[in-house]
C-alpha cells in the first residue's frame, strides 16, 4: 500500500496539473490551454532555465581543465645557447588537479538539486499559467453574458418607452416617465458599450497568453454554469504538500545541505599531481657529450589551514543559508495553506449565493418582472414599481452570472494552489 501511495505522489509531482479527458471542460478552453502551454513566453523561459540547469550538472562534477606548461630551465644569458651548460633543457609537462574524495560528487549533487527545483518551477508556472487561461475564458464568458442580458433589457426598455409615450399620447401617463424610461434606455445601450469594451480587453488578454496578437479573433465561449461544491479542505490540505512551488523549495533545502557537506570538506586537501619531461641538447666542443632527458614528477597538496578566516565562516554561510532555505519553505507553506483556505472560503460561499440566487432571488424577480409592462400599460402597475422590478430582475442576472464568473476563477486558483485538478462531481470524478 505504501509502494502504491509513493508511486502515485510521484506520478503527481512528475506530471504538470493538466485536465482530464473526462474532466467536463469546454474543448475550446482546453485548446486555448494547450496553446497556451506550447507559446507562452513565461513557460518557454522557465523551460529554458530547467534546461540550462540540467546541463550545469555534470560540469560540477568534472575535474577543473588540466594545465600544459612550456618550461626554459637554465638558460645561460651570456651565448643563449642550449648546448652550454648540462642542466639546461627544454621543459614540457601537464597537470592535474584531483579534489579530495567526494567534492566533485558532492557539486554535482549541489548541482542536480538546483535542476530538479527549476524543473519544480517550470511545472507551476505552467499550472499558472493554465488557471489564467481558464480565468480569462469565463471571464470572456461573462462579457457575453452580460452583454445578452443588457441587450434584452434594452429592447424591454424600448418597448417600455413605447407604451409610456402611448400613455402620455392618451392622457395616461406623465411626461416625466417618458423621460426617465428614455433616460433608462439610454442607459442600456451605456452598458452595451462598456460590455463591448471589456469582451475586447479580455480576448487581448487571452491572446496575451498565448502569445498571439491582441486583434485575433477569438470565438464564442461556453456559457457559465454553476458546478457542485464538493471538496475537504482537510484534503486540499494534504494535497497542497506537492505542489510544485512548495517541492521547489524542498529541492533547494536539499541544495543547501549537499552545500553544507561540500564546505565542510574544505578541510580535506586537494592534490595536484604533474609531470614534466625536460629534454637536453649533445654539449659543445671540446666535451661533445649526448646528455639523457630529465624526467620529473610532481604532487603538490593544498594546506586547508585558514580554518578560522576562510572555511568556517564559509560553513557557516552555507549553514544560514539552509536554515533560511528551511524558513522559506515553511512561509512559503504559511501561505499556502492561507490562501487555500481563503479560497475554500470563497468558494463555500459563491455555492451558496449561487444556489439563493438560481432558486430563489432569480425566480421570483422574473416572476415579478414578466407581467410589470404588461400591468403597466393598462394602469395596474406604476411606472416606479415597473422600473424596480425590472432593475432587481437585472441586477439578480447579473449578479449571478458573476458569481458564476468569479466561482471558476476561485476553482482554478485553488487547482493552481494544490498543484491538481479538482474533481467536480461527487465520488471524486472529474
Amino acid at each position: 500500500m505504501l509502494l502504491v501511495l509513493g508511486l502515485a505522489g510521484m506520478l503527481t509531482l512528475s506530471t504538470p496539473l493538466k485536465a482530464q479527458k473526462d474532466s467536463g471542460m469546454p474543448p475550446d478552453l482546453q485548446a486555448f490551454i494547450d496553446e497556451a502551454l506550447k507559446a507562452n513566453p513565461e513557460v518557454k523561459q522557465r523551460s529554458q532555465l530547467k534546461a540550462a540547469a540540467q546541463e550545469a550538472i555534470r560540469p560540477a562534477g568534472a575535474l577543473d581543465d588540466p594545465k600544459l606548461y612550456v618550461n626554459i630551465v637554465n638558460l645561460p644569458v651570456d651565448t643563449w645557447s642550449f648546448a652550454q651548460e648540462p642542466m639546461t633543457q627544454k621543459q614540457f609537462g601537464v597537470s592535474q588537479k584531483i579534489p579530495f574524495p567526494g567534492k566533485l560528487r558532492l557539486r554535482s549533487e549541489v548541482a542536480e538539486e538546483q535542476a530538479k527545483s527549476e524543473d519544480f518551477v517550470y511545472k507551476d508556472k505552467r499550472n499558472e499559467i493554465r488557471a489564467m487561461v481558464i480565468q480569462k475564458y469565463w471571464g470572456l464568458a461573462l462579457t457575453y453574458s452580460g452583454y445578452d442580458i443588457t441587450q434584452r433589457n434594452k429592447q424591454f426598455w424600448e418597448q417600455v418607452v413605447q407604451v409610456a409615450e402611448t400613455r402620455y399620447g392618451v392622457g395616461l401617463g406623465r411626461q416625466a416617465e417618458v423621460l426617465q424610461a428614455q433616460v433608462e434606455l439610454g442607459n442600456y445601450l451605456n452598458r452595451l458599450l462598456q460590455w463591448r469594451q471589456r469582451q475586447e480587453s479580455v480576448q487581448a488578454d487571452l491572446n496575451a497568453l498565448r502569445s498571439k496578437p491582441p486583434q485575433t479573433p477569438v470565438s464564442k465561449p461556453q456559457p457559465l454554469r454553476s458546478s457542485p461544491f464538493n471538496l475537504n479542505l482537510e484534503q486540499l490540505l494534504a494535497q497542497a504538500r506537492s505542489r510544485p512551488q512548495l517541492q521547489a523549495i524542498k529541492t533547494l533545502v536539499a541544495k543547501q545541505e549537499k552545500a553544507v557537506d561540500l564546505a565542510r570538506k574544505d578541510y580535506f586537501p586537494d592534490v595536484t599531481i604533474g609531470v614534466t619531461y625536460g629534454f637536453r641538447e649533445t654539449l659543445d666542443p671540446p666535451v661533445n657529450r649526448p646528455q639523457a632527458d630529465f624526467f620529473t614528477t610532481t604532487f603538490m597538496f593544498d594546506l586547508p589551514i585558514w580554518h578560522a578566516s576562510k572555511i568556517k565562516p564559509k560553513i557557516r554561510e552555507q549553514v544560514n543559508r539552509k536554515g533560511a532555505a528551511r524558513e522559506a519553505y515553511q512561509a512559503a507553506w504559511d501561505k499556502e495553506a492561507a490562501a487555500i483556505k481563503d479560497r475554500y472560503a470563497r468558494l463555500e460561499r459563491l455555492s451558496h449565493q449561487i444556489t439563493l440566487y438560481e432558486k430563489g432571488i432569480i425566480p421570483q424577480a422574473r416572476q415579478a418582472a414578466s407581467t410589470s409592462l404588461a400591468d403597466y400599460s393598462v394602469g395596474r402597475l406604476d411606472f416606479a414599481r415597473l422600473y424596480q422590478n425590472q432593475i432587481a430582475a437585472f441586477n439578480a442576472e447579473l449578479a449571478l452570472q458573476e458569481y458564476l464568473k468569479e466561482y471558476e476563477e476561485n476553482w482554478a486558483a485553488l487547482e493552481w494552489l494544490v498543484g491538481q485538478e479538482l474533481p467536480r462531481r461527487p465520488g471524486g470524478k472529474k
